[in-house]
């Protein structure tokens, strides 16, 4: 078993290679996916104008040059890859994002003094962390008091998740150069390569309901937390994208050969077909659309914002 160093460090190498791959256009995408995000989820993005910001496991930098494109006065970006905070610096400069700070560094020990941000971001980093409840301790601490904190952390239920659980010892048993060389057979760009790599192989992954995120924040003094149900703009903004995601899990493992591969194919082959049977019944009238999102997608990603007292 891996000590919480050996984790982060393989965290960090894993997503430093995942975010340097992206090209221009591709990276470039997903600064400006940050303000759709954010708009179609109902906030106000002229609210980060002169406001100091902190992306925490910032990876390449993305949210970072976003923050500062909106007006944000100060923005710092820490991340545990070198390779990703040496990405970012290069993207930020490349996109004229003036006021970024990028540095290395642990988001279980941030090395900013207490009440120091007007915002923080977190997203996609508490469920790859050994002790999220440092980490959200850590998060919360170095927020303003009337500061807020925005976060996108894995649900529960649904289709994909425990598909992703029975994939991930198999997909390590055949290794990452195999599985990342099936993903390019299947002609997937940066982006979607990121997507499968990071739930097949990160060192940890975990979900959350969203009562026990509500406790862990009002244990941490933050109020008002708002879930996001609007500007998903991914795999789970409808059911037939949701079924096009599950068969990219299906894509991978038909492009690998072995006995292993094909006894994921096999797994990945009937969930894809109860996905599309759900879809199917949502489009026929046979099952509600709420009822079928809750059957295929669950509880969905988990996006919020909730803001410190």
């Amino acid at each position: 078993m891996n000590t919480p160093i050996q984790t982060e460090s393989a965290t960090g190498a894993l997503f430093g290679n995942l975010f340097a791959a992206y090209d221009d256009a591709s990276f470039k995408f997903s600064v400006d996916l940050f303000e759709r995000r954010f708009r179609d989820g109902g906030f106000d993005v002229s609210w980060f104008k002169d406001k100091k910001c902190l992306d925490a496991g910032c990876g390449g930098g993305r949210y970072s040059i976003a923050m500062a494109h909106l007006g944000a006065s100060a923005v710092d970006g820490i991340d545990l890859s070198e390779l990703g905070i040496a990405d970012a610096k290069r993207r930020a400069n490349d996109l004229g994002a003036a006021h970024v700070n990028f540095q290395v560094g642990s988001v279980a020990a941030l090395p900013y003094a207490d009440s120091t941000f007007d915002c923080v971001i977190a997203s996609g980093v508490l469920m790859h962390t050994t002790d999220p409840v440092k980490v959200l301790s850590e998060l919360c601490r170095v927020i303003k008091p009337g500061g807020i904190l925005y976060m996108l952390v894995y649900a529960t239920e649904g289709l994909r998740w425990p598909l992703v659980q029975m994939l991930r010892p198999i997909a390590q048993y055949i290794g990452f150069e195999t599985i990342d060389a099936a993903v390019a057979k299947a002609g997937m760009l940066a982006p979607r390569r990121r997507t499968y790599l990071d739930d097949l192989f990160v060192p940890c992954i975990d979900f959350y309901t969203w009562q026990c995120l509500e406790g862990m924040l009002k244990a941490n003094g933050l109020e008002n937390a708002t879930r996001w149900t609007r500007g998903r703009l991914d795999q789970e903004e409808t059911l037939g994208t949701y079924v096009k995601d599950l068969s990219g899990f299906l894509e991978v493992f038909q492009a690998v050969p072995g006995d292993a591969a094909r006894t994921a194919a096999a797994i990945c082959q009937s969930v894809g077909d109860h996905a599309t049977r759900i879809a199917t019944d949502v489009s026929a009238g046979r099952l509600s659309e709420a009822d079928g999102r809750t059957q295929a997608i669950g509880q969905g990603h988990h996006r919020f914002t909730a803001s410190k007292a």
